[in-house]
Formats: C-alpha cells, structure tokens, sequence
C-alpha cells in the first residue's frame, strides 16, 4: 500500500442514510425526539435546508451511491410499479444496472476498506448484490423493508422474494438471534467490520438503517419511552418544531404554519380511541428515530476509541420524505389481512407481530414545514435532512443558500478522496454522473452556490415530476395528489406550495417546462 491512501486527502468516509425519516425528525431540523448525537454532528458541522432526493426510497439509492440519475442507473421507477412498457427497458432494469459504478466500486481499487451494514433495496439476484458492487464485507437486507425483529417478516406477499438478509453472499435470515433489532445489529455489524482490520487503510462505510420505516417497531425496553409525548396531537408537535425550526435560522420567520393537505382527519375529528392509536404510533416512530440516533453514536464511539474519527468524513441523509402510507399499500395486502395476520392491539403496537405505520396526518407534521410526502415531487416527499461534518468540511452551521441533489453526494466523495470515476468499464460506456462536487464550498474555497440561478434540478417517480431552478418549482403530480396538470410555485415567497403562479407567470412557466423536456430527453424518461 502506497503512503497515498493515509494522506489527509484521503479521509475516511462514513455514510449513513435513515429511511423515510421527515425532514423535521431530529433535533437539529427542530424535532422533540431526542437525538443528541446528530445534535452534536451537526453542531461540529453543517446542516443544509434544501437538499433533495428522489421520493422514493430505492431510485434514490440507487443516485446516491452511483451519482447518476435514476433513469438511468436502472431505477427509472421503482420495483413493482413498472408499466408494462418500462419493464427491463435500459433504466428500468429494477436493480442497479452496471452502466454505474458504485462508490465502493470506485474506492476499493485505490486501496479502501468498502464495508455495508443495512438496506440494499438494488437487486437481489448474482451479480447485483453488494458483494458484487464493491463492496468487501457485507450484512444487508436485500428487499426494501421487514419486521425489524428476528422473524424478518416481509411487508407483504409479493415481498417475501426479496426479504432476506445477506451476510458475504450467504443467506442468514433463519440464523438472526432473538434479541435482533435491525438498528442495533447494523451498527453491531459496521463496528465488527472496523474492529477486524487494525490496519491504517481508509474505509468506506455505508450505514444504511431500515429506521424509522414500517412496520413502527422497537425494543420492549423502549416502548414507552414517549409515553403521553404525543397525547396533544398534531398541531401540538407541528407548531412548536416550526418555531424551533425558525430560531435556529432553518426557514425564515414569515414561513406560516403548515396545516397540511386536507387528505387526513383533524385531531378534532378523531374519537378518543382513534386518537389512542395515533398517539401511540407517533411514540413507537420517535423512539425508533432515537434508537436510530444512539446507534450512530456507538459507530462513533467506536472511531473514536480506534482513533480514526477525526479522519472520518460523515455524511447523515434520509432517502426520502416521510411515509403517509397505511400497511395495506403494499401489493396484495389489504385492511382485512392486516387485521387477521397482525395484532395491532394498542398494548401490542411496536412489538414482534404488530404491523402499523404513521400514517398521513403524522407524516406531514414530520415534514414540518413542508407539503405532503414521500411518493410525491412536492417539497415533503424529496426535501430530507444533510448533515455533513468531518476533516476538510469548514462550513458551519445552518445553510439555506445551496441547493443540493443526491447524485452530488458520490462526486463529492470522490472530491475529498482525491479520485476521478472512469468513463467506461469494459468496454461499457458508463452514463454520465448528473450530480457535482460540493467540496469546495465545504471545504470554504468558494462561496459561490454549487448550482446557479441558471442550473435546474429535476426529479420524476411514477409520473410525477419536478424542476427545481432557483427559487422557481414546476411540478407535475399524478392522481391521486394531483390533477395530471403542471403548476408553477415561487419557494421562496411560498415555500408551503399553495400558490399555483402558472397563469400569472407563463415565462417563467414556459422556461421550466423547456428544462424538463431537455432532462427528459437526455435521461430516457
């Protein structure tokens, strides 16, 4: 091994990614959950407000490790919503195609250690596997989501295929001890990894947690952790998070309160029993989102102990908004089977055999203060927490001036590591990266905005679509959150996106659209 690898442009890199966690769930974005070790990450660096992902949790993956959109890193929609005329097509392939590379992939030839802990969710069969996309040491849950307990339950039917863990290409999903949890065991698996290599190679470490994702589950020593927290009901925690969220410099002061789409009940309207069961939903989330948080401490902890913490770049992310989504949405579930196959008793909610999830009306309040959620091209579905802390990373504080893409994640890597992603791989040209580098401005080499007022970001999932320039958004929802229509919003005199400006504006209007055909054409959409 050459003295390259240990130089400081060779920082170790440590990338952890929370699942369908909303934009305002840790205490540094203004929650009540507590989360002092994120508190503390992004005290010692830099939080952004306007970073974006897919709204879906494996297009975005499959963005945030090759830097390449989705259309065409094989992601074009997601497993199984494939029309009939996508299916297999180039950028629909369903796992991560190999017209990318990963950034394990690019890592390990220069000498890194490339280990994963966590959810894969980018193909399950040879040669699509972690193991076959870079990476050295592996424990993975190949599908997208399971009981977060040793009996791996899988969220539905037509899930049960891919529900399975993976450890270095053997399945151990009948050899999971009892007292598995799956935030627990992930770190358990990354430290494991770190400890067994006392070499001073650099390491890549994706930490990829299936928390806080459904089924809401947890420990029984932390099932009451919350208890009567969320007793007062949603605009009890949505309004004191936006006011959080403005003295500490997230959003601006004149940002209204947010009172959601209208899709859900009040808390009002709710009977006493209902509002039983939507508190204690909300309890189980946030004490999966601090469990999650202690997890990250003990890898930490560890680095910290190894003496490699200091060398560590830390990139925190959620893969998308949070999930308004009921158990019965996924394939061939219904509200019958739910009920016959799980107890979702209230004293049974959160343990082995219970199936709930937060629901609508709680994950707009996790959104906090923006619309809607995960599935949608509104701001709630691809706005999520960055944190970014580590050598090399000078900024500070809260950064409301960059706007920022999950493709730029991996050429940002590749920044501070000091290497360049090949072209083409065998032969194969391999497609272009749509993310760019932010180091520099990390780094305090440049104030300039990694994208200019000229520069467009654009987003599609099952049909629904968005430009992001500037401050200008068009976005194009499907049923059932839209009309089939394109509308035209300003985010920064109307961040909640309630104000349709296409007719008013139809330059500016006409000029977004002309993005959107451009990107469209260029990714294959």
């Amino acid at each position: 091994m050459t003295d390259t690898v240990n130089t400081p442009q060779r920082p170790n890199i440590l990338l952890i990614v929370a699942d369908d966690m909303g934009f305002s769930d840790l205490q540094p974005y203004g929650s009540e959950i507590t989360t002092p070790v994120l508190q503390d990450l992004a005290d010692r660096g830099v939080r952004f407000r306007n970073f974006h992902t897919n709204s879906l949790c494996a297009p975005t993956r499959s963005m945030l490790l090759s830097g390449v959109d989705n259309h065409q890193a094989g992601l074009g929609v997601m497993p199984p919503f494939h029309a009939t005329n996508q299916y297999m097509q180039p950028g629909y392939e369903g796992p991560l195609n190999h017209r990318v590379m990963t950034i394990a992939e690019i890592l390990r030839p220069l000498g890194y250690h490339t280990y994963m802990a966590g959810k894969w969710h980018l193909g399950t069969i040879a040669g699509y596997r972690p193991e076959d996309r870079g990476f050295e040491r592996v424990f993975t849950l190949l599908g997208g989501g399971a009981s977060h307990f040793n009996d791996h339950r899988a969220l539905s039917p037509s899930e049960i295929p891919q529900t399975r863990y993976d450890e270095d290409r053997r399945d151990v999903s009948d050899m999971l001890p009892e007292d598995f949890y799956s935030s627990d065991a992930y770190a358990d698996k990354i430290i494991s990894y770190l400890s067994e290599d006392p070499s001073d190679q650099p390491f890549f470490a994706y930490l990829a947690f299936t928390a806080p994702h459904d089924p809401l589950q947890i420990p029984d020593e932390w099932v009451d952790r919350y208890r009567g927290r969320y007793d007062g009901g949603y605009d009890a925690i949505r309004v004191p998070r936006l006011q959080r969220m403005k003295e500490m410099g997230l959003i601006p002061e004149d940002v209204a309160d947010n009172p959601g789409s209208g899709l859900f009940p009040t808390w009002d309207e709710l009977g006493e029993g209902e509002k039983a069961e939507q508190a204690r939903k909300m309890e189980i989330y946030a004490a999966m989102v601090e469990r999650l948080d202690m997890n990250v401490g003990r890898v930490l902890d560890h680095l910290k102990h190894q003496g490699k913490l200091d060398d560590t770049v830390i990139f925190f992310i959620s893969d998308n908004g949070a999930n308004p989504k009921e158990p019965q949405f996924y394939p061939m579930n219904s509200p019958e089977q739910i009920a016959r196959d799980y107890d979702n008793s209230l004293d049974n909610m959160g343990r082995k055999g219970s199936f709930i999830s937060m629901g609508g009306a709680w994950a707009e309040v996790a959104n906090t203060p923006l619309s809607y959620f995960k599935l949608t091209t509104y701001e709630g579905g691809t706005q999520v927490p960055l944190i970014i802390s580590g050598p090399g990373v000078a900024e500070r504080g809260v950064d409301t001036s960059q706007q920022l893409h999950v493709t730029d994640i991996l050429p940002t890597i590749l920044d501070f590591v000091g290497a360049v992603r090949p072209t083409e791989r065998e032969g194969v040209t391999l497609a272009p990266l749509y993310g760019r580098s932010w180091k520099p401005y990390l780094a305090g080499e440049t104030r300039a905005p990694v994208r200019s007022s000229f520069d467009a970001m654009c987003f599609e999932m099952v049909e629904c679509r968005a430009v992001n320039k500037a401050e200008w958004k068009l976005i194009f929802m499907a049923p059932p959150y839209g009309d089939n229509d394109w509308q035209l919003f300003n985010l920064r005199e109307d961040p909640l996106e309630k104000h349709n400006l296409a007719e008013q504006e139809p330059d500016k209007f006409h000029e977004l659209k002309a993005e959107w055909e451009v990107y469209a054409k260029a990714v294959g959409y």
